[in-house]
Formats: structure tokens, C-alpha cells, sequence
């Protein structure tokens, strides 16, 4: 069994570290527990009931709670750490340790061998990736990681309103709060700025109507998209991600989220990396290549 015990970000890195995972698991038949996706694990039809988060999907006896999963994650961390420390190697114990920019080939001879022969396999660490299997098991993937009915409910009222008067559906995902910090503010754009590129978008469907889903992880003032055609988002982590993937565009700047909303919902998704570029949505989904490879 793989266990995945590392955090390497907010919910869009945690969801593609463990796709990468459930790649590899689904082609060559492992078992996978993951403590470490223990803050949404409840938002999952698969890993709500389950207190172990595992491939294959199955109710675990006892579902636990934030606390308990917390706890469980916190005792695999640092019994990681205590093995990766001390260089503990036995066919039933083994940890995998990466820094942030090393790598390691899910699909490579090497790992395939290792955790074949290992009986559990401790993993921590952001760039374990699955380029091979990641694309071939897509639809398997999309499935493990659907969201609760009551969240997918929410979703559907959302979209069956914002899709009243439009055409063009646009998700736009303002990021705010911590990107002001992130990489010294180099991808946070103010509320004028994405006004701005709203209009340049709006101009690439002469003929539409085009109207704007905004999500935001920052309240946002309505009076600041009064000329727009607009509708907020349900301000829910989960159910904001999932109604960008049913829109027809997804705008935002450069980030997982806005990636896996893209990815499920197979959506053109335009990462904003010059705030005054023409709009250019990538159609193909190549910006997953951050992602698996």
C-alpha cells in the first residue's frame, strides 16, 4: 500500500498529487491510503466515508471527523519523518521523502518495483508524478473525485440560473488574499484590472451574450462589475471549483484550482500571466503538463 502523507499546498495541489496517485494505482493494481487529504475528505462521495481515504473506494466501519482525520494525518507525518530520519528500509516499512523541486517517475521501473515490494510505503512530497497513466485514466479519476450530492445540488441551482440569459458562460476567478503574497504579489491583479480583461472577452463573442461567473477567495463588491453581465459564485471551496468546470471559459490567474476545474470539466482555460495580454484560452489542456509530468 502507498500512503500518502504530504500536504503540498491548498485543495488544487492535493487533488492532482493524489490523481497522479490514482493513475498509477488504477493501472498497476496498488492500494492507496491518504491521511494527508484529511481537510476534504468530506467534501468526496468516496473519501467521505471512508476515515483512511483509499483506492480502491470503500466505507471504512468508522468515518472519524476533522479531528480525528487531522490526528491520524499528524501520526503518519511524523512516523514518516522518524523513518526518512533514522533510514529505516524493511519490505514492510519504507518512506519517500522529496524537497519542493525534486521529482519522482510514478511510472518509472524503478518506483513500480519499490512499492511492489513494499508492504506499506510512506510517500511525502509535491512532484510525484504519473505523466503515462494521468491522461489514460482521466474519466476514472473525474469519478473518485466527485463531489457530494448536496454540493453537486448547490452547483446545478447555480449554473440553471447563471444560465438564464446567456450564451457564453465565463468562470472568472479572482485570486486575492494569499497571492498578495505569493511569489511577491507577481500573479495578484486588482478588481479594475479584471474588469478590464472581462471587457476584452466579452469583445472575442461579438454575436453572444456572455455573461460572468466570479469566485473569489476575498469578498468582492458587486458595484465594481455593475456594467457586466455577472453572477457571484456560492462562496464554498468546493462548490465554487466545481461550478467553474461546468462553465464554457474559465479565466484566472496561474494556479491548481482554477486547473482542476478545467481538467474535470473539460473547459478552455486561460491562466492569466499578463493581466493586459489578449485573452488566448488553451482548448487542449495542455497546461496539465505542470501537473503530470
Amino acid at each position: 500500500m502507498i500512503t500518502i502523507v504530504g500536504k503540498p499546498g491548498q485543495l488544487g495541489n492535493s487533488l492532482f498529487l493524489f490523481a497522479n496517485f490514482l493513475a498509477c494505482a488504477i493501472e498497476n493494481n496498488f492500494n492507496i491510503a491518504n491521511p494527508a487529504f484529511d481537510e476534504y475528505a468530506e467534501y468526496f462521495q468516496t473519501t467521505g466515508r471512508d476515515f483512511f481515504c483509499r483506492y480502491p473506494a470503500r466505507a471504512s466501519l468508522w468515518r472519524g471527523n476533522r479531528w480525528t482525520r487531522k490526528i491520524f494525518f499528524s501520526f503518519n507525518y511524523y512516523l514518516t519523518r522518524l523513518l526518512v530520519r533514522s533510514r529505516f528500509k524493511t519490505r514492510i516499512f519504507r518512506a519517500i521523502a522529496l524537497d519542493w523541486e525534486e521529482q519522482v517517475r510514478l511510472d518509472s521501473p524503478e518506483f513500480l518495483a519499490l512499492a511492489d515490494g513494499t508492504m506499506i510505503l510512506f510517500a511525502q512530497g509535491w512532484l510525484f508524478r504519473d505523466g503515462t497513466n494521468f491522461n489514460k485514466q482521466a474519466d476514472a479519476i473525474r469519478a473518485f473525485f466527485e463531489p457530494l450530492e448536496v454540493f453537486q445540488h448547490n452547483v446545478d441551482r447555480l449554473i440553471l440560473r447563471a444560465r438564464e440569459d446567456c450564451d457564453v458562460l465565463v468562470g472568472v476567478h479572482i485570486r486575492h488574499g494569499d497571492y498578495k503574497r505569493f511569489l511577491d504579489g507577481k500573479y495578484f491583479y486588482e478588481v479594475d484590472e479584471y474588469a478590464r480583461l472581462m471587457e476584452r472577452v466579452e469583445e472575442m463573442h461579438p454575436n453572444q451574450r456572455v455573461k460572468f461567473l466570479i469566485c473569489s477567495n476575498v469578498k468582492q463588491s458587486a458595484a465594481d462589475f455593475a456594467r457586466f453581465n455577472f453572477i457571484f459564485g456560492n462562496d464554498h471551496l468546493i462548490e465554487d471549483v466545481y461550478s467553474f468546470a461546468k462553465c464554457d471559459l474559465i479565466v484566472g490567474p496561474p494556479s491548481t484550482y482554477t486547473m482542476w476545474a478545467a481538467f474535470y470539466g473539460h473547459v478552455p482555460l486561460y491562466m492569466i500571466e499578463d493581466i493586459e495580454a489578449e485573452p488566448c484560452f488553451d482548448r487542449t489542456q495542455s497546461f496539465l503538463a505542470a501537473s503530470i509530468k
